[in-house]
């Protein structure tokens, strides 16, 4: 006989499993989508290309007031659920937009930031959360499984929208089939609220508050904590320069594929589908090897062999437009990026103790979404300056790989990358939560923080406390 504790456990893992794969339907479903949405309305290149990265970086700044927002609603599964909603809101406004027809662009990126602040805001939390409905003795496992299922629903979702698409591409039904892949994408959200209901509550007031609101209550005293980063950055400092510099690098290029591959090389909606398809499961596919790969080698290795990789990717799309090499492409690519962010996460994240994760992740996000934003504005401007020929594309592209190599100069060589406390962690089985799918970086994944061993973050708490010492003895 199951005990009533045991049964309530069975229900929050079959709810925690539910909403992970609705939550990745809409992802496929929706939110992938609305670049493509943007250039089917007649908005143009600019605009899907910015709706890819400016609505990242305005959710970002929103979500700083998350912490102390969830502090003062006492509750992760109120909180979260609330940001669900919401998620779903913004869905269903890009449906109401998609049936009307004609509409201000500016609505799509009201939309968009609503979308990426509500969930951005809620990862954090979340992740505190899981930790109080999971226990750790199957965490690893039970979380890794979740992320299978997650990916499942969005690799369902995007091909289920190509299929959808296909039928109704290029002619005046085009945005109505949107609107049905946005109500759909709202529905699925729905239905992971509802399943985040069904889980059991933990209540935020009951949780250690300092790392919980440190961004809205002490942002003044982290101001000055970057500023000094800047001044004397050390090994972790540089390796935040490095990785910014790469993001910028990166997204010169990055957001402009979508309106490249659809309005300038007029790829089907079946194409288009297929080779973001195979991008998000060739990134997929090499996570779990790229564990492996760190855990034997080292996360330097694994880092240096992802930062390299990624360099040439934009580059090879001037080799030839075939589908066929595209397609390699994007599955190579996907393999790249897979080493390259795991590698950052287990030098960045694995070092960082439990206690700071909630605050550190939430800055880091404001900074990479404002290196993204730049690097496509770098971008647009190029082709502002360059004309918007076919040739002036395929320069930016070249230009973005340019770059990137140059950002090699910037990564911390063996003495610095070495000295991580994380350069061996076991973080087998790996979890991600897919949060977007992008063209040149098969998706954009969020860490389960929960799955890092604690193992690597007591060594990172020592490491901080030997950073701490020397800093101080360089003082006297």
């Amino acid at each position: 006989m199951i005990s009533t504790s045991g049964l309530q456990l069975r229900r929050n893992l079959s709810a925690i499993r539910a909403d992970g794969f609705a939550f990745s339907l809409m992802v496929g479903l929706g939110e992938t989508w609305i670049p493509a949405f943007v250039l089917a309305a007649g908005f143009g290149e600019y605009s899907a290309a910015m709706v890819a990265s400016l609505p990242i970086l305005l959710g970002s700044i929103l979500q700083l007031l998350a912490p102390a927002i969830l502090y003062r609603a006492g509750q992760y599964r109120r909180f979260v659920v609330a940001a669900a909603a919401i998620q779903a809101g913004s869905m269903g406004l890009l449906c109401g937009l998609a049936l009307a027809g004609q509409f201000p662009v500016w609505l799509v990126f009201l939309a968009a930031t609503v979308y990426w602040a509500a969930g951005l805001s809620t990862g954090p939390a979340w992740n505190t959360w899981v930790e109080h409905l999971v226990p750790t003795r199957i965490r690893a496992k039970f979380l890794a499984a979740r992320s299978r299922w997650c990916h499942l629903g969005v690799a369902l979702g995007l091909c289920t929208a190509g299929l959808l698409l296909g039928g109704g591409a290029r002619t005046e039904a085009g945005t109505t089939v949107f609107a049905g892949l946005f109500a759909a994408g709202t529905a699925a959200r729905l239905w992971s609220a509802f399943k985040l209901v069904q889980q059991t509550d933990a209540r935020a007031h009951k949780l250690p508050l300092p790392e919980e609101a440190a961004v809205a209550l002490r942002l003044r005293g982290r101001i000055a904590q970057v500023v000094s980063q800047i001044r004397r950055p050390g090994p972790v400092g540089r390796f935040v320069v490095f990785l910014l510099a790469m993001q910028v690098a990166v997204h010169i290029s990055g957001p402009w594929f979508t309106p490249f591959m659809l309005s300038i090389r007029k790829l089907t909606w079946l194409e288009y589908m297929l080779l973001i398809t195979l991008g998000f499961l060739g990134k997929i596919l090499a996570l779990n090897r790229a564990a492996v790969i760190a855990t034997r080698f080292g996360a330097s290795r694994l880092l240096w062999i992802g930062s390299i990789g990624i360099v040439p990717m934009s580059s090879l799309w001037l080799v030839s437009q075939s589908v066929v090499w595209l397609g390699c492409v994007q599955v190579f690519s996907g393999i790249m990026w897979g080493c390259y962010e795991l590698a950052v996460l287990l030098h960045f994240f694995g070092r960082i103790p439990q206690s700071r994760r909630v605050a550190v992740l939430t800055l880091y996000n404001l900074g990479n979404s404002a290196a993204l934003v730049l690097g496509s504005c770098l971008g647009g401007a190029m082709l502002s300056l360059l004309g918007t020929g076919y040739t002036s594309w395929l320069m930016v592209f070249l230009a973005s790989s340019v770059v990137r190599l140059g950002c090699l100069l910037l990564l911390p060589g063996a003495t610095d990358s070495d000295s991580s406390p994380i350069a061996a962690t076991h973080l087998l089985p790996y979890a991600s939560r897919t949060i977007a799918v992008r063209p040149m970086a098969g998706s954009l994944e969020r860490p389960v923080l929960s799955v890092i061993s604690e193992g690597s973050a007591e060594r990172g708490r020592e490491y901080d406390q030997q950073m701490d010492a020397a800093r101080r003895s360089e003082a006297v």
